[in-house]
Formats: structure tokens, C-alpha cells, sequence
């Protein structure tokens, strides 16, 4: 098999996501016809989400973690055999006692304690196996003995090494589950909605059980957020990144998104175990692991991938969910008669003008929390009012206040309602090796905006420590962008409880802002059509770059 050409793992990584039939040409065997215009499964049963005999006992290991061991129970196990678990930690009494850095010392302190007992018993193990004489596990120090117990069913001769070197602990997560559980109810019913919309199983709405716990507000060290836990580059693929809106945060517009990410996963890799491990792992990693172990399952993957991105987090995910899910279906058993909240229900209208966001709320007859928790996308340069919230733009409103609104907002003035977005500025400190074109590039704006918002001479030089205003405008992609690569035209719709779709269906094409460092390899797979269609459209030779800010016709597919 020929090794994938390195443009197209960078075009991969820049545009999204690789096309079935890429992956297709890139799959051994089984797995590549296996990708090739799969029938997406819509069963809610074990043929759509298998739970084969291998991932059995990681599947039990995270129900416990969901839904028996506690926030304050520290549970160490080694990270390859979840079957195997040494030590369950008890810090539920001290937490109802102790103030939160006390209890965190005590934690660290008696979690450091047990994993180098733990260890010791390990490493003694080793060394008597290693030392080739018989063990008698009558005459074995108590740790010891329970751990060789443990190990009855395991004859790798290095199993005691191999468990040393790979311990972890996990907290468990029954008290943050519970919660997930109740609050999820605001939000189900409309999530099941849209998945099932694109024909997808409505149990992949249980997700965010694992990603985020139902918490809008969630937010990663790797910069993943809201409900879903899109990433940057993943979501500017799939909704609105900009400096006004973050769609991540919006629990309906990021659903929306979620299920054509997911969908696209399906239909690349053909089956709902590796679509869900894409969908923390990536596309184009998953077809790497199949790749290299010339397998056609997760459980391949699990059982042969021994590469360091594919880590404990990838390898269980899938596990995570199908556990997650089950403690769900079945949150009686676990939580008896949880109160969960109801549906959160509201109408949406569409703002034509460029309008605070205050005005707005006002107009919805709704209180700062409630237009807020109906509205949660917009930043907080738009909530404070320093930009408004573009034209075009569906936005929620209180259930059954949609004919008050309309009748209020037609009798706003001119100077209420806006044809433009507002300009405001920020504040950059020039550091050492700043250029005029590097901080304009970064912040969006041209060099002449940031001459004339300084009162600086055409070719001045920057000092480092000067204060520069810069002015801010809306960013991101125009509102005919929100099509993407995984979207046909004939499926592009105005999303209610997303964003609007500007361009008419009638159109034969639509527009696209370049963005610096994109291609036209790129938009060709955002749009789903050809670089050759997009350079007919636009009369560009083959020679010819794309320049950042420049407005291009993509046609319809």
C-alpha cells in the first residue's frame, strides 16, 4: 500500500476531516469497503452500538465511575486493565469536614501513599517471578497476595512490571452524573429532535454524559467547549467561531453540529464504535490506526494500535459511552425517581437589522439570566454591548413572546436598529519582534485601520511597550458560510434553533471570504465540490493565489 502523500494529511487537518472515499483508498481490506457509502444504522440497539466481549469489562469499569463510585472516592487501577483494581480511597467523610485545600492535601497525600505501596507489591511480585522459584501465595505478605490472586488469569511473565509502570487514578463521578441526569432534560427532547432529523440514532444524544456532563459552561485545557466539547478547528468546520458568537456555547446551534460531525464520522469510517472514537480522536487518526494494524474494528485498535496518541482517553471513549448511556436508560436503578427538569421550550424569530443585544432582550419581556441561558453564543463584547448582534440572526425568545416581540421591535427608530455592526477597540501591548502587518493579521483588520486608529505616519516603526488601539469589527466566516464540507446544497435549510442560511436555493452559487492560510483545496472540501469548478466560476488559472480577505463564487454541488 502506498504511503499517504503529505498534502493530503495536511489538507486533512486544515479542511475538517478526509472524504470517505479518501479514507476508502487509505483502509486495508474489510475497512475500506467498509467506508464506502455506508447505510447509517438508526437502530437503538446492540447491532448499531455493539459492546463486543473485549470492551465488556471496561464498559463495567465506567458504569461504576458514572454511577457508584463518588467524587470523593479515589479509585487506582492500572491503566491497561481496568478489570484489575487495587485500591478504592474513601475521602467522603472528610470532605463534609474539611475545607476544599485541606481535603485536597489530604487526597494528594494518601493517593501518593497507596500507589507506592501498590507499587512495592508490584515490583516484589515481579522480582519473585523473575527469580524463577515457585510462589507459595499462602506464605505472600496480604497486599501481595491479593494482587497475585488478581493476577490468576494473566501468565504474561512481566504482567507485575508492566502493572507498576502504568498506574492511574479516577475519580469517580456518581454526584456530577446525578446532575448531569436531571439538567439533561432541558435539552433532550430538542436534541433527539435534530438527530433524528439526519436520520442518526437519538442515543448518540447521550454524549455529552461523557463530554461535558450537560454543563453549558464547560470548558478543557485543550480549549474544548460548551456540551459537545468542539474544539476550535472542529467547530469552525461545523458552526460560528467568531469574535461575536461561539456556537460551542449554544447547547441547540452546537446539537446541530454535533450531528453532522457525527454523521460525517459514520459515513468515513463506517460503524458507530469508530465514528464515536473519531469523534474524540479524529477521522484521519482512526484511518491511521487501521492502517497500521491492518484491523477493521475498535477492538483492533484497542488490541494492536501502540501508538502514543491513541491513549487512554481514545482507546476508552467508546466504553465511556456505551456505559454513560446505559446508566441513563436506566437511571432508576442508580438514582431512584431523579427529578429531572423539564424541557426548556421557547420561540425563535429572526432579527433583520444590527441591534444591541440589551434592546433585545428588552423587547423579549426576559431578564438578564433568562435571555442568557436562551441566547448563550454570543461573547461578551456583544453582551456588554461593545458590538451588536448581526443582522440575520435567529434568536430565542421567551415561550410565546414571538408576536410581542415583533410588534415591539417594528417600532424601533432608526437609531435603535443598525445597518452595520459597531466598531469598538482593544488594546494591544507591541512586544519585541511585532511587526504593523503581524498584529493586524492578528487581530483581523487592515494596516491602514490600525495607522489611522493611532494617528501613525505610513512605514512608522513600533516600539516595544507602545499601546496601539485596534479597532474591532465583526470577524469569521459571513453568514453564506455557514455551509459545510459535509453539507449538499440540497440539504442546506435555515436551522431555527441554529443560524439562518442566507443564500436563496435558487442561487447557483454562493460566496466565500478567504481566510489567510486557506486553499483552494480546502474550501473545495468545505463546499463539497471540485477545485477545478471553483477556478472555472471564478476565472482563475492554475497559477493564480488566493489572497486573505478576497470574496470568491463557490458553486452549488
Amino acid at each position: 500500500m502506498t504511503k499517504k502523500p503529505l498534502i493530503l494529511i495536511l489538507l486533512a487537518a486544515f479542511s475538517g476531516a478526509p472524504s470517505a472515499d479518501e479514507l476508502a483508498r487509505e483502509l486495508p481490506g474489510a475497512a475500506a469497503a467498509a467506508v464506502v457509502a455506508p447505510q447509517i444504522e438508526t437502530a437503538n440497539d446492540d447491532t448499531a452500538f455493539p459492546t463486543p466481549v473485549e470492551l465488556r469489562p471496561r464498559v463495567a469499569f465506567w458504569k461504576k465511575v458514572f454511577a457508584e463510585w463518588s467524587e470523593h472516592n479515589s479509585v487506582l487501577h492500572p491503566k491497561g486493565d481496568l478489570t484489575k483494581v487495587f485500591r478504592v480511597l474513601d475521602f467522603r467523610a472528610d470532605a463534609a469536614v474539611l475545607a476544599p485545600n485541606a481535603l485536597a492535601a489530604k487526597k494528594k497525600r494518601e493517593e501518593s501513599e497507596a500507589r507506592s505501596e501498590v507499587e512495592a507489591a508490584l515490583r516484589s511480585l515481579q522480582a519473585r517471578v523473575d527469580s524463577g522459584l515457585p510462589i507459595n501465595p499462602d506464605l505472600l505478605p496480604p497486599d501481595e497476595a491479593k494482587i497475585y490472586a488478581a493476577y490468576s488469569d494473566n501468565h504474561d511473565p512481566q504482567r507485575f512490571a508492566r502493572a507498576a509502570d502504568d498506574l492511574r487514578y479516577q475519580r469517580g463521578l456518581r454526584e456530577r452524573t446525578g446532575n448531569a441526569l436531571a439538567v439533561s432534560g432541558r435539552y433532550l427532547p430538542e436534541m433527539e429532535r435534530i438527530f433524528a432529523s439526519y436520520g442518526l440514532p437519538t442515543r448518540l444524544t447521550r454524549l455529552p454524559l461523557v463530554e461535558s456532563s450537560f454543563n453549558v459552561e464547560a470548558y478543557s485545557k485543550a480549549a474544548a467547549a460548551g456540551l459537545w466539547q468542539f474544539i476550535p478547528s472542529s467547530a469552525r468546520i461545523y458552526m460560528r467561531l467568531n469574535n461575536v458568537v461561539d456556537d460551542r456555547r449554544d447547547p441547540w446551534a452546537s446539537t446541530d453540529a454535533a450531528a453532522r460531525h457525527l454523521r460525517d464520522d459514520y459515513n468515513a469510517l463506517g460503524s458507530w464504535p469508530l465514528a464515536l472514537t473519531a469523534y474524540n480522536h479524529g477521522r484521519a487518526g482512526i484511518a491511521k490506526g487501521l492502517k497500521a494494524v491492518g484491523g477493521t474494528t475498535l477492538v483492533d485498535l484497542i488490541d494492536r494500535y501502540d501508538a502514543k496518541s491513541f491513549g487512554f482517553a481514545s482507546s476508552n471513549f467508546y466504553s465511556e459511552f456505551i456505559a454513560a448511556s446505559e446508566i441513563e436508560r436506566d437511571y432508576r436503578q442508580h438514582y431512584g425517581e431523579l427529578q429531572r427538569e423539564p424541557q426548556l421550550h421557547f420561540d425563535t424569530v429572526q432579527v433583520p437589522d444590527y441591534v444591541p443585544y440589551d434592546t433585545l432582550r428588552k423587547l423579549a419581556g426576559a431578564d438578564d439570566e433568562e435571555f442568557r441561558r436562551l441566547n448563550p453564543a454570543y461573547r461578551p463584547t456583544v453582551v456588554d454591548g461593545k458590538l451588536r448582534v448581526p443582522a440575520g440572526d435567529w434568536i430565542r425568545v421567551p415561550a410565546g413572546a414571538r408576536q410581542r416581540f415583533e410588534q415591539a421591535y417594528a417600532t424601533l427608530t432608526p437609531g435603535q436598529r443598525y445597518s452595520a455592526q459597531a466598531v469598538t477597540t482593544d488594546i494591544h501591548v507591541v512586544k519585541r519582534g511585532d511587526s504593523l502587518a503581524r498584529i493586524a493579521k492578528r487581530y483581523g483588520v487592515s494596516q491602514r485601520e490600525l495607522l489611522a486608529a493611532n494617528d501613525l505616519a505610513s512605514g512608522a516603526k513600533l516600539k516595544a511597550g507602545t499601546r496601539l488601539q485596534v479597532p474591532i469589527r465583526e470577524r469569521g466566516p459571513a453568514s453564506d458560510e455557514v455551509l459545510v464540507a459535509s453539507v449538499r446544497a440540497s440539504e442546506a435549510r435555515p436551522v431555527r434553533t441554529a443560524v439562518a442560511v442566507a443564500t436563496t436555493s435558487a442561487a447557483e452559487h454562493r460566496t466565500h471570504r478567504v481566510r489567510s492560510g486557506q486553499t483552494l483545496g480546502a474550501i473545495a472540501m468545505r463546499y463539497s465540490t471540485s477545485i477545478k469548478k471553483i477556478r472555472e466560476l471564478n476565472g482563475l488559472g492554475e497559477t493564480d493565489v488566493l489572497r486573505a480577505g478576497a470574496t470568491i463564487k463557490v458553486p452549488r454541488s
